[in-house]
Order: structure tokens, then sequence, then C-alpha cells
């Protein structure tokens, strides 16, 4: 029996959708797993520029990268760099996000345009603002002569201080965002009723919003640790040629030693790390799901 023309109709409804995503699926398509591949390919390949390529796959760069103590040490540098950062940006991030999520409705939008704010400024710009402020003789040494906390300039630049404070003005914003978004809709009703069950206020909020809040703070976490791991220009401007991490060392493979072959090894290790904490993301919250559900 031929389809009737509500049926053909209902098929061509659902087919718009698709439809419309198909230019945005291309474009993403070309412009993120073409390179990815490309970079997947450079990576099981030996190539030097000026240098005659060897021909066949091989694993003598991850082998290189894995079995080579000053590489590991890069990675663990990266790895704790981006723990670091997270960490701090939680800890000063969840306080203005909940200010955020319960001010009042007309002064709501105000405090996000004012968290908003930095991500409008130039992250070049911003890393020399805080080239200034961490200089040997710049305002934070002179704030802190001045009050005679310190004896002589502390060094931040060209440190891991520096990259770390850097890094957290950087990404406080993206983790006020997520932890905003979250605490929105956790129902101030609820800690009410923790209260009036004779909860003081820290109770209430270690019972009842912070454990509905956990979903927003893995969000962030996870975009924030991802983002920092993979920073560039704030490791190289303030950490200087002498502090690695992923990113300055396959910058320093690609353009200054030109080995091509051995820079996408290092990105394609810096991707897995992004992936596996993507992956623990996804785990942690289906058996948050499970777990909720079992209750």
């Amino acid at each position: 029996m031929p389809p009737s023309g509500g049926g053909r109709r209902a098929r061509a409804r659902a087919l718009v959708p698709a439809s419309l995503l198909l230019p945005a699926v291309g474009l993403f398509g070309v412009c993120f797993f073409v390179p990815l591949a490309i970079l997947l390919s450079l990576s099981f390949r030996r190539v030097v520029i000026g240098q005659p390529s060897d021909d066949g796959l091989t694993l003598s760069n991850y082998v290189q990268f894995l079995t080579d103590p000053f590489y590991l040490a890069t990675l663990w540098d990266t790895l704790l760099l981006g723990l670091g950062v997270t960490a701090l940006t939680l800890v000063l991030g969840y306080p203005m996000a909940f200010v955020v999520a319960r001010a009042p409705g007309r002064w709501r939008g105000v405090l996000r345009l004012l968290v908003l704010t930095p991500l409008l400024v130039s992250v070049v710009i911003r890393t020399y603002g805080w080239m200034i402020l961490l200089g040997g003789n710049g305002p934070v040494n002179q704030a802190l002569l001045a009050l005679g906390l310190i004896g002589t300039p502390i060094r931040f630049l060209f440190t891991h201080k520096a990259v770390l404070i850097g890094l957290v003005h950087v990404e406080l914003p993206v983790m006020v965002l997520a932890l905003a978004g979250v605490i929105e809709r956790i129902d101030p009703h609820l800690e009410e009723a923790a209260e009036s069950l004779q909860a003081n206020p820290i109770r209430s909020f270690l019972a009842v919003t912070l454990p509905l809040s956990l979903p927003g703070v893995a969000a962030g976490c996870m975009l924030v640790f991802s983002v920092s791991i993979a920073a560039f220009v704030t490791p190289a401007l303030l950490g200087g040629p002498s502090l690695l991490v992923l990113a300055t060392l396959m910058y320093q493979q690609i353009m200054v030693v030109l080995d091509w072959s051995f820079g996408a090894t290092a990105g394609v290790i810096l991707l897995a790390a992004c992936a596996s904490l993507f992956v623990l993301y996804q785990l942690l919250m289906a058996l948050g799901r499970l777990w909720g559900g079992g209750q």
C-alpha cells in the first residue's frame, strides 16, 4: 500500500533537522577531523623537514616520548599545572557562582556581565598585563615590599607560579559560568527546608547545595582542566622558553626543530589526555545517575 500524503509529510518534517545539521557537520568534519587525521598519521611516521622521510608506519615517536624522562616530566608538569589551575578556579569560582546564581533578577545579568568581561579581552593582552604586574619592580612586588611582607622582590616571571596565576585568571570565568548555571536550577526552597529542620547554613550547603551542584562542578573542572593543559600563550609568555608544557613542546618541535612527526606525537598524547578526561566525566555522570536512581 503506497504511503499516504500525511506519512510522506511526516518523514519530510523528520528530515528537516538532519538537513539543517549537514552544513555544520560538513564544516566541522573539514576543519576538525581532517586536520586530526593528518596529525594522527604524522605521529606514526618520521617526518623532519629538510630530511628524507621514511616509508611506512612506526611507533618510534611514541616509544621515544614514553621512555624519555624529559618528555615524561613535561607531560607530568602539564598535568600538574592543569590540576592546580582546576583546583584554584573551583575554590575561587564556587562562591562567585553562588552569589551570581542567588542574586536578585535585576542584578544577576549585571553580575554575569562582570564575569564575562575578562573574556572580552584578548588572552595575549591579559598575559602581558600579568607580566607587568608580576615583574621584579611590578605593582605586586612593590605592594608586598611596602607592607613589609617580603624583604626582597619575589621572582614570579618565568616560573610555574606566574603561569598558574595567569591561567587561573583566564579560566576563572569558565568555571563560574559552568557552576552558576547548575546552581540556578537548584530550588532555594530545598535549602530553606533543610534550615527549617535545624540545619545550620554550612550543613545545609554540604547536605543539599553541594551534592546537587556536583554535575556543574564536574563539567567546570573538565572544561578548565582540558583548556589549561592545552594552553599555549600564557605558558609561553609567563613561563618563558625554559618552562615547557606540552603545548610549547609541540611548538618547539614543529616550528623550531622542524620535527613535525614528534610534534604531532605530543599533540596526540595531549588529545588522548583530554579524551580520557571526557570519558571519565561521562562515566562519573552515568554512575551518578545510577546511584541517584537507586536511592
